[in-house]
């Protein structure tokens, strides 16, 4: 009985959470309310769950819960690719397009073609700033094109996609993702945020099918298949999309509730260096400059690239990196984050392949002096179900990129509780809105949040939750998150 005793007690201590005993932090609360998740609380009982917490300046870690344990973070990764990116890359580093021409201009008739240059841009065409919607980008590269006095062009508009490689998803994607706008590809050209809205009408009766209407933007060379139901059951609704790169279909699956409001879904667009080039060589058109209507994609695959020498004429500039993460971490961005981790590995002298972009990440994270233990990664963005981190890992990290010179910024792409972002709508009203700061990570029975805040008492913390695997609804999960970063922000 004493040998059975002696386990039991070395059973409790080994499960409780560790708390520092030299922080001078009160977090009894916390600390207390951790204890009740793990033993009474019924939501986490099928739940792999993990909590950290460190000293956000000497990185020092304060309190830990399952901190070992190799966790899906979901679009916490994000934070590793875009940050790691801030230190490679650089504040003001900008993606470029470039205009270029081959052949002879005779009589304002261009004998040859225009060349579109890719250089990984995601804000190309993008509505996520003002100044880099379609027309605003178009109207630019039509006045570089009227200065060479060009108004014939009897070549092709060709998209050259070669900055990055061909794999424009990471392998690792589930199927069902890539169809939809959060899982579009992407490549040296990218367009209109890679994404386009279908608008579908519903059918008055069950023996109906619901229609669809338009597609905005209008992509070309794409048949959009329906294979949409009608159903009269409001549980039993709901829209798939599949597609794939470069693919000439895309098929419509699901259930929608007859006689309801039209319906509006989010796609990926397959080819969206091919749509780019579409979109120019129409408002070449609609301005006044007569083009041969052929266009054409380049990429690293295709053997029979021309040699012939290309004039350049125009460089067209993203907003800068600083802009950019923003758009990443706070909106969650996927494609933005898959855009930084291949463009590490081109801007470092390699080439643009996923591959070569996380090693490079971790071998910054090992000149950082991160413990990479746990650390594995698939993916920029966090949608891919490869992605493992423990806690512990993102706090070493956190408090690596406090101390660095890049924390100004990269602390300003981060989500402000009740005020911006994927938070904007959290935390309202307490101790914890306006003074948290942190990423968000959602998939399938994956809730995650990592970042900063201040104590009551005026110390900054960096923190890492991440829940996975339970049976509950996600808003469950996430009103427990809450709860944690109001107790630490109470913390005296």
């Amino acid at each position: 009985m004493k040998k059975i005793g002696f386990w039991i007690f070395v059973f409790i201590i080994a499960c409780k959470p560790v708390f520092s005993q030299n922080n001078s932090t009160d977090f009894q609360r916390f600390v207390e309310y951790v204890d009740t998740m793990k033993l009474h609380d019924n939501d986490l009982t099928n739940a792999v769950w993990s909590v950290s917490v460190a000293d956000a300046q000497s990185g020092e870690i304060l309190f830990e819960h399952n901190s070992q344990y190799c966790l899906l973070p979901a679009s916490n990764m994000k934070i590793v690719t875009s940050g790691i990116g801030l230190l490679l890359l650089g504040a003001d580093y900008t993606f470029k397009t470039k205009l270029e021409y081959t052949g002879d201009i005779v009589d304002s008739t261009l004998d040859g073609n225009i060349y579109i240059t890719g250089g990984g841009d995601p804000s190309l065409g993008s509505a996520v700033y003002e100044n880099t919607v379609p027309d605003t980008v178009f109207s630019k590269w039509l006045q570089a094109v009227k200065t060479l006095g060009i108004n014939n062009i009897k070549g092709r508009i060709i998209a050259d996609t070669r900055f990055f490689d061909d794999e424009n998803r990471p392998g690792s994607w589930e199927f069902d993702d890539i169809g939809t706008d959060y899982g579009a590809g992407i490549s040296g050209i990218q367009f209109a945020d890679n994404k386009c809205k279908l608008y579908i009408k519903p059918a008055a009766s069950v023996d109906k099918k619901p229609s669809l209407d338009s597609v905005r933007p209008y992509i070309p060379e794409i048949l959009w298949e329906n294979y949409l139901v009608s159903t009269d059951s409001i549980n039993d609704t709901g829209i798939n999309i599949f597609s794939s790169p470069y693919s000439q279909r895309a098929l419509l699956t699901g259930k929608v509730l007859t006689n309801s409001h039209s319906k509006t879904v989010s796609a990926a667009i397959p080819n969206p260096a091919y749509t780019c080039a579409w979109y120019f060589n129409r408002y070449l058109n609609q301005n006044g400059i007569l083009t041969s209507n052929r266009m054409e994609i380049l990429e690293r695959r295709m053997s029979n690239a021309s040699n012939q020498k290309r004039k350049h004429f125009y460089t067209y500039n993203s907003p800068a990196y600083t802009e950019i993460i923003c758009e990443t971490n706070k909106n969650s961005n996927n494609s933005f984050a898959e855009t930084i981790l291949k463009t590490i590995g081109v801007e470092s002298g390699n080439d643009g392949s996923i591959y070569e972009g996380r090693k490079l990440i971790a071998a910054k994270l090992k000149d950082m002096n991160v413990a990479t233990d746990g650390f594995q990664q698939s993916d920029g963005s966090g949608l891919s179900r490869h992605n493992f981190v423990t806690t512990k890992f993102l706090c070493e990290y956190l408090s690596a990129m406090y101390n660095s010179a890049v924390y100004d910024d990269f602390i300003q792409s981060f989500p402000v509780a009740g005020v911006d972002g994927t938070m904007k709508n959290m935390l309202k009203n307490t101790a914890a809105e306006g003074n948290v700061k942190a990423k968000s990570g959602s998939l399938s029975a994956v809730r995650s949040y990592s970042g900063y805040l201040t104590t009551k008492a005026g110390k900054d913390l960096c923190f890492s939750f991440i829940f996975n695997n339970f049976a509950c609804k996600s808003a469950i999960i996430t009103a427990k998150i809450e709860k944690l970063m109001i107790l630490l922000s109470e913390s005296e």
